[in-house]
Formats: structure tokens, sequence, C-alpha cells
């Protein structure tokens, strides 16, 4: 087991944790992404859906079947918008890793969809891509 990880939203209304170790940490450029987090890409902390546990609060969710064809549950704060996590199909939730209380703990290696990223966008080529399933 590993520390525990924490994070919330903006308001403070909703707190998570998690003590997994990241499977793998990306900037996704996907348009579903790019237009949740009104940026280019999106900062996606993947754990394994068990290891979540909500601390404090309630989330919203919204699922949306994005242009990989997978669903995606995605968890809102429902007072301030923040997106916490999306519990993925494969048993994955892609934390945002922008709403970690520690943002160290956010080290991205890997681009996902950089083929979808805006044209003014400066994607670092020096990270892997991360291929489509």
């Amino acid at each position: 087991m590993t520390e525990r990880i924490s994070g919330g939203c903006l308001c403070g209304d909703v707190r998570f944790e998690t003590d997994a170790v990241p499977q793998i940490q990306i900037l996704c450029h996907c348009t579903d992404c790019q237009r949740v987090s009104g940026s280019a890409f999106y900062a996606a902390y993947l754990v394994p859906t068990e290891s979540m546990t909500l601390t404090q609060g309630e989330t919203v969710r919204f699922d949306v079947d994005p242009d990989t064809g997978r669903i995606n549950s995605r968890r809102f704060c429902g007072r301030c918008g923040t997106r916490l996590w999306a519990e993925l199909e494969m048993g994955i939730s892609s934390v945002n890793g922008m709403a970690l209380d520690d943002r160290k703990h956010f080290q991205p290696t890997h681009n996902h969809r950089p083929e979808t990223a805006p044209s003014w966008c400066a994607v670092n080529e020096a990270m892997e891509i991360l291929p489509v399933p």
C-alpha cells in the first residue's frame, strides 16, 4: 500500500482519496477532454476504480460516450461543477490530476490522442504516445 493521495473540488464540498499507485499519468487531447477541461488537454491520473474512496459529499454523475467508443461515467461536484474523476468501463478511474491536493503527484509521462490537439497547442513530443485501444 502506498500513501493516501487526497483531492477535492473547488468549493470544498466533495473530497476523495486513493491509495493506488497510478497505472499511468497522461495528458489526454481527445475532443471530449478538451471540452470538459476547457483546455487543450485533460490531466489524467489513472488508478483502479476500486481504489477510489469518496470521503466527503456526493458527486453528480454524467455518462458520456466519447469519441473512443467507451462509456465514461464522469463525476462532478454538483455545487461548483469541478470534474473530479471519470470511471471508465475497464475498471480504471481517470482522476483529475489538478484536483489533487498536492499536485506534485501528477507527473505526466504520456500523451493520448495528440492528433486531435488544437493546432495552436504545443504537444510535448518528449513524452510517449499512449495508443488508442
